[in-house]
C-alpha cells in the first residue's frame, strides 16, 4: 500500500463517522423497525457510495461540479426526499396504535423499503459526488491507473462504511429490547422527523 493510499485512510474514516442524514436514517430505522431494517439501510447507503465512486472514476461527477443547473436539480431532489422522510416520520409519531401496527406490518413485508431509503438518501446527495471528485484525485499519482486506483480507494471507503454503520446498527439492536416501547418509538419518530426536515431544508438552502 503506497503513501497516498495510507494518507487517504484517516480522511475517509473521518468522512465515514461524521454524522449526517445517513447516520440519522440508520438510527431511526434500527430503533423504530428492526436490526434487519437497519442493516438493509446500511446496504442501501453503501450501494449509493458505489454509485458516487463509479461516477467519480468515470468523470460523471464533473457534470455536477461544472453545471449549476444539474447540481441544483440533484440537490433539490435529495432535499425533497429527506424532507419526505421527515414528514413520514412525523406522521408515524402521531398515528394511533392501530395505524402503527399496520405501518409496521407493511414495513416488515417490504424490507426493500429500508434499502431504497438508504440508497436514495445517499445517492441524491450531490455534495458526496462532488466530494469524491475533489478528494480522490488528491490520492492518485500520475503513474497510477486512474480507474484501478479510484476503485481501490472506493473499496477502502466502502469497507469503512459497512463496518461503521453495521457497528451502529448492531449496537442499537442490542438496546432495542430496553427501549422498544410504543411511546419511545413515537418520540424517536418525532425527533427523527424534525431532524430530517431540518437536514433537508439545510441541503435545499445551502450554496453550491
Amino acid at each position: 500500500m503506497d503513501g497516498l493510499t495510507l494518507a487517504f485512510i484517516p480522511i475517509a474514516a473521518l468522512l465515514t463517522v461524521t454524522p449526517g442524514s445517513d447516520t440519522m436514517l440508520v438510527v431511526n430505522n434500527t430503533l423504530t423497525r428492526s436490526t434487519s431494517d437497519g442493516l438493509c439501510t446500511v446496504a442501501g447507503i453503501n450501494a449509493g457510495l458505489i454509485v458516487h465512486a463509479m461516477a467519480s472514476a468515470f468523470g460523471l461527477s464533473m457534470i455536477l461540479m461544472n453545471s449549476a443547473t444539474a447540481f441544483e436539480f440533484v440537490k433539490l431532489a435529495g432535499a425533497l426526499y429527506i424532507i419526505y422522510l421527515g414528514v413520514q416520520s412525523l406522521r408515524r409519531s402521531r398515528s394511533s396504535e392501530e395505524e402503527q401496527s399496520t405501518i409496521v406490518h407493511s414495513q416488515k413485508r417490504s424490507i426493500s423499503a429500508s434499502i431504497r431509503e438508504g440508497f436514495l438518501t445517499n445517492v441524491l446527495n450531490p455534495k458526496v459526488a462532488v466530494f469524491y471528485l475533489a478528494l480522490l484525485p488528491q490520492f492518485i499519482s500520475p503513474a497510477d491507473n486512474l480507474i484501478e486506483k479510484s476503485f481501490q480507494l472506493m473499496i477502502i471507503h466502502l469497507c469503512m462504511g459497512i463496518l461503521w454503520f453495521s457497528f451502529i446498527t448492531l449496537a442499537l439492536g442490542k438496546m432495542r429490547p430496553f427501549i422498544s416501547g410504543n411511546k419511545f418509538k413515537k418520540r424517536l419518530e418525532a425527533i427523527s422527523g424534525v431532524v430530517f426536515i431540518a437536514l433537508g431544508l439545510k441541503m435545499a438552502l445551502s450554496k453550491n
